[in-house]
């Protein structure tokens, strides 16, 4: 459960002061696909970040199945953040690396032996449909296939909790409609909660619940 109570943060930089959220609360349950919509700036990044501890709340709290982020320890944090997925805007991926190579990042940072690597990030190519770009290079794919790829990532922890930043916002509305079909395939078959952040021009499926900002 993901619970976000009386939230606010405010930014300041050089003598002037953003009020990127105000007071905000809400719960997302275990399972849930949850949509925070809402115009540019409103703050929809900002409250996904402190999903992950990657912001903190200028008041209030942000709990993780009742743990409160504000006051878990550093090592605390990182354990936490193995179970947590994200999915960037603009791919985030390394262009100098393969397709397999970008996938396997998160579990050579957690030191997974080569075999177990090599199976799971073939299975996470193989989920995603691009099992055969497994030795291609980011700038070989199109801009679905890259998200895909940050998708598969995401997924190798094995994630409880699926973050999406802005996940469709820089492709084509037909492209866009094959990434939201994947995320909700994610969603009912691997029972992750999944909380996604989106411009108001992104069409939701009816089964997600969804907040604007």
């Amino acid at each position: 459960m993901i619970q976000f109570k009386d939230v606010s943060k405010t930014f300041k930089s050089k003598g002037v002061t953003t009020q990127a959220l105000q007071h905000v609360s809400l719960t997302i349950e275990d399972g849930d696909m949850f949509g925070v919509i809402g115009f540019s700036g409103a703050g929809k990044s900002t409250l996904l970040r402190m999903v992950n501890g990657l912001e903190m709340p200028t008041e209030g709290h942000v709990e993780i199945n009742g743990q409160d982020l504000s006051k878990v320890s550093h090592n605390e944090m990182r354990k936490l953040r193995k179970s947590i997925g994200m999915v960037f805007q603009q791919f985030n991926l390394l262009d100098s690396r393969t397709v397999f190579d970008n996938v396997a990042i998160p579990l050579r940072l957690n030191k997974v032996d080569k075999d177990t690597m090599h199976k799971k990030v073939m299975e996470l190519l193989e989920y995603v449909n691009l099992a055969d770009k497994a030795d291609a290079y980011p700038g070989q794919l199109s801009g679905g296939q890259k998200q895909r790829v940050g998708i598969a990532r995401a997924l190798a922890t094995d994630p409880s909790i699926l973050l999406c930043d802005e996940a469709t916002s820089a492709l084509d509305p037909e492209t866009t409609e094959s990434i939201l079909q994947l995320l909700e395939r994610i969603h009912k078959e691997l029972n992750i909660t999944i909380l996604r952040c989106s411009s108001l021009r992104t069409k939701y499926k009816s089964s997600s619940a969804y907040a604007t900002a």
